[in-house]
Protein backbone atom coordinates (compact mmCIF):
# COMPACT_ATOMS: atom_id res chain seq x y z
CA UNK A 1 0.00 0.00 0.00
CA UNK A 2 1.31 3.37 -1.06
CA UNK A 3 0.97 6.26 1.42
CA UNK A 4 0.98 9.49 -0.30
CA UNK A 5 1.79 12.69 1.55
CA UNK A 6 0.12 15.97 0.49
CA UNK A 7 2.93 18.17 0.46
CA UNK A 8 1.80 22.46 1.10
CA UNK A 9 1.47 24.63 -1.39
CA UNK A 10 5.32 25.60 -1.33
CA UNK A 11 5.25 28.68 -4.36
CA UNK A 12 1.79 29.92 -2.62
CA UNK A 13 3.61 29.70 1.18
CA UNK A 14 6.41 30.90 0.21
CA UNK A 15 5.28 34.15 -2.00
CA UNK A 16 3.25 35.25 1.16
CA UNK A 17 5.97 34.53 3.23
CA UNK A 18 8.08 36.86 0.74
CA UNK A 19 5.89 39.43 0.82
CA UNK A 20 5.98 39.55 4.44
CA UNK A 21 9.32 40.05 4.78
CA UNK A 22 9.87 42.55 2.23
CA UNK A 23 6.90 44.55 4.14
CA UNK A 24 8.33 44.14 7.63
CA UNK A 25 12.31 44.67 6.41
CA UNK A 26 12.05 47.74 4.32
CA UNK A 27 14.32 50.28 5.57
CA UNK A 28 12.53 51.71 8.65
CA UNK A 29 9.53 49.57 8.50
CA UNK A 30 10.39 47.60 11.62
CA UNK A 31 11.26 50.28 13.19
CA UNK A 32 7.70 52.21 12.93
CA UNK A 33 6.32 48.90 13.81
CA UNK A 34 8.11 48.77 16.49
CA UNK A 35 7.52 52.07 18.31
CA UNK A 36 3.85 51.75 17.52
CA UNK A 37 4.15 48.92 19.36
CA UNK A 38 4.39 50.64 22.27
CA UNK A 39 1.59 53.38 22.09
CA UNK A 40 0.00 54.94 19.56
CA UNK A 41 1.67 58.63 18.27
CA UNK A 42 1.30 61.83 16.20
CA UNK A 43 3.20 62.26 13.45
CA UNK A 44 6.37 64.35 15.26
CA UNK A 45 6.34 61.92 18.29
CA UNK A 46 6.72 59.35 15.98
CA UNK A 47 9.40 61.24 14.24
CA UNK A 48 11.42 62.13 16.50
CA UNK A 49 11.16 58.29 18.05
CA UNK A 50 13.13 57.24 15.14
CA UNK A 51 16.10 58.41 14.65
CA UNK A 52 17.52 59.55 11.20
CA UNK A 53 14.15 59.23 9.19
CA UNK A 54 12.82 62.19 7.16
CA UNK A 55 9.51 63.51 7.39
CA UNK A 56 9.50 62.49 3.18
CA UNK A 57 10.59 58.59 4.28
CA UNK A 58 8.12 58.68 7.38
CA UNK A 59 5.34 59.78 5.19
CA UNK A 60 5.55 57.32 2.44
CA UNK A 61 6.25 54.42 4.99
CA UNK A 62 3.46 55.03 6.57
CA UNK A 63 1.25 55.28 3.69
CA UNK A 64 2.57 52.17 2.44
CA UNK A 65 1.79 50.43 5.71
CA UNK A 66 -1.50 51.61 6.32
CA UNK A 67 -1.97 50.37 2.87
CA UNK A 68 -0.93 46.58 3.68
CA UNK A 69 -3.52 47.35 6.41
CA UNK A 70 -0.58 47.15 9.72
CA UNK A 71 -1.20 51.08 10.65
CA UNK A 72 -4.11 52.99 11.01
CA UNK A 73 -4.58 56.64 11.16
CA UNK A 74 -6.88 57.89 13.44
CA UNK A 75 -8.47 61.77 13.27
CA UNK A 76 -9.88 63.33 16.73
CA UNK A 77 -10.93 67.31 17.78
CA UNK A 78 -9.70 68.70 20.55
CA UNK A 79 -9.90 71.84 21.28
CA UNK A 80 -10.87 73.24 17.97
CA UNK A 81 -8.63 71.13 15.97
CA UNK A 82 -7.81 67.74 13.97
CA UNK A 83 -5.59 65.56 15.99
CA UNK A 84 -4.06 62.97 13.98
CA UNK A 85 -2.55 59.49 15.77
CA UNK A 86 -0.98 56.10 13.98
CA UNK A 87 -1.51 53.43 15.44
CA UNK A 88 -1.72 49.95 14.66
CA UNK A 89 -4.67 47.87 13.34
CA UNK A 90 -5.35 44.58 14.72
CA UNK A 91 -3.54 43.12 11.76
CA UNK A 92 -0.45 44.95 13.11
CA UNK A 93 -0.68 44.42 16.67
CA UNK A 94 -0.63 40.71 15.50
CA UNK A 95 3.15 41.15 15.08
CA UNK A 96 4.04 42.01 18.55
CA UNK A 97 4.01 37.68 18.67
CA UNK A 98 6.90 37.96 16.09
CA UNK A 99 8.43 40.81 17.08
CA UNK A 100 8.79 39.34 20.88
CA UNK A 101 10.46 36.20 19.15
CA UNK A 102 12.64 38.18 16.84
CA UNK A 103 14.03 40.13 20.15
CA UNK A 104 14.65 36.54 21.47
CA UNK A 105 16.56 35.18 18.79
CA UNK A 106 18.65 38.67 18.22
CA UNK A 107 19.42 38.76 22.41
CA UNK A 108 21.10 35.00 21.41
CA UNK A 109 22.74 35.31 17.92
CA UNK A 110 23.59 38.60 17.12
CA UNK A 111 26.31 40.58 18.39
CA UNK A 112 25.49 44.39 19.28
CA UNK A 113 26.76 46.57 16.12
CA UNK A 114 29.74 49.20 16.55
Amino acid sequence: MEITIKQPDLPVMCSKMEHACKVIGKKWNSLIIEVLLATPLRFGQLRDSINGISDRVLIERLRELTEEGIVQKEESEKNGHIITVYTLTEKGQDLQKIFNNLHRWADEWVEPAE
